[in-house]
């Protein structure tokens, strides 16, 4: 799924966000068909996403929780989006859908960069969350 740029800030503009990732959904996720000790993954706090693959880490914050990007007035608040980056001066490298096409419990990338998507194979995989609580060798 690609969204350009400018229909996302238009749609999350008028919609309710926040900007604290709720508990729910923090933790380390990573690909369905992957253990949870796999070093491809995504780590959710409460103030920003991780990507991480091995050694490699990428950080991102301003990170905007909306709950009616997918609906918007008529949404049913089910899947709900993490937007980093978002209001900075670039445009927002990816998004997270979380309980992605109305799963529960299961969350999606869809990461623009193409970059991004070499580095962190994550674009459109379905991911599950592994633990609340982050142990140290996840944390990047």
């Amino acid at each position: 799924m690609h969204w350009t740029a400018s229909l996302l800030l238009a749609a999350c503009a008028a919609l309710p966000v926040n900007a604290e990732v709720p508990m729910a959904f923090r933790g380390y996720w990573v690909p369905q068909a992957q253990r949870c000790d796999a070093q491809l993954g995504l780590v959710v706090k409460s103030d920003r996403l991780v990507l991480k693959n091995g050694t490699e880490t990428r950080s991102f914050q301003d990170i905007v929780v909306c709950h009616s990007c997918v609906g918007g007035s008529k949404s049913d608040g089910i899947e709900i989006w993490l937007i980093p980056e978002f209001g900075t001066a670039r445009p927002s490298p990816f998004i997270v859908r979380l309980n992605a096409d109305r799963v529960l419990g299961e969350a999606k990338l869809d990461i623009k960069e193409d970059g991004l998507k070499q580095q962190f194979p994550l674009d459109a995989v379905p991911i599950k969350r592994c633990e609340n609580r982050i142990p140290a060798s996840r944390l990047p």
